[in-house]
């Protein structure tokens, strides 16, 4: 069994600072999408769908950390077919047995055009670098890491379409509160290098279905069955005239 994610990965200042980066980009991406049911999966410290304007919002996890989640592995997740809007895994590739098994689950459990957000750490970073040496302390708790490709061939392959990529962290992974707050400059200017920088790749993917048919409604017609439909009644007049108009049409066939 692993050790507390959240524990962990809050329990340094370069944790802190790369959890409050992800926590707000998250809150600007579900608070677009739309639907009945949202699921985080990981991060059980963290609300991502605080900002999610959708009803139903449910809570995965591998450990009892929040109240109200449950437990489950990524790679099977127990929920219908189809049956979810909008999917958040932060950091669950990289803890995952079998990562494009849970990308699978994702695909299997989300409706047609539903939304999968995802985020990671770049291994070809300088914070990749950094997990990988042992010296950033939750690199204990990642099997693996992948690139934001690898992962997009991956959604691919399985039906989504990704519509956002973005990367973040492009400050030196500095263990340190204050060295953190002054590399300002560099995570503007990260902006402008497409992600060669970022040490946490972002990306937003929807789940694209083929020969799928949208039914639209015949607004012409009534919704309504003819046959239970009120009928106004004939006044004396107009069943006087039909029934003249029978007997003309009975006397035209005896002719």
């Amino acid at each position: 069994m692993q050790s507390d994610q959240p524990a962990t990965f809050d329990a340094t200042a370069l944790g802190h600072y790369i959890s409050q980066r992800e926590t707000a980009i998250y809150g600007q991406a579900v608070a677009d999408v739309f639907g009945f049911h949202a699921l985080q999966l990981g991060w059980p410290g963290y609300d991502l769908l605080a900002q999610s304007r959708i009803p139903y919002k449910h809570y995965l996890h591998e450990h009892a950390l929040k109240e109200g989640a449950l437990l489950c592995e990524p790679e099977f997740l127990p929920l219908a077919e189809n049956s979810v809007d909008l999917i958040c895994m932060p950091h669950v590739l990289e803890h995952c047995h079998d990562p494009r098994q849970a990308l699978r689950e994702a695909f299997r459990v989300l409706v047609p055009e539903g939304t999968l957000i995802l985020t990671g750490v770049t291994p070809f970073s300088c914070l990749g670098l950094r997990a990988k040496i042992g010296w950033f302390k939750q690199a204990g708790a990642f099997k693996r890491l992948f690139t934001a490709r690898r992962i997009r061939d991956w959604l691919n392959v399985l039906g989504f379409e990704v519509v956002q990529s973005n990367y973040l962290m492009h400050a030196l992974p500095i263990n340190d509160f204050n060295w953190l707050q002054r590399q300002a400059r560099l995570e503007k200017w990260g902006a402008c290098t497409l992600g060669m920088t970022g040490g946490v790749y972002f990306l937003v993917a929807k789940k694209r279905v083929l020969n799928m048919r949208l039914l639209k409604p015949d607004w012409k017609k009534s919704p309504l069955n003819q046959a239970l439909q009120a009928q106004k009644s004939r006044t004396r007049i107009q069943n006087k005239v039909q029934k003249q108009l029978e007997c003309a049409h009975v006397d035209t066939k005896l002719d």
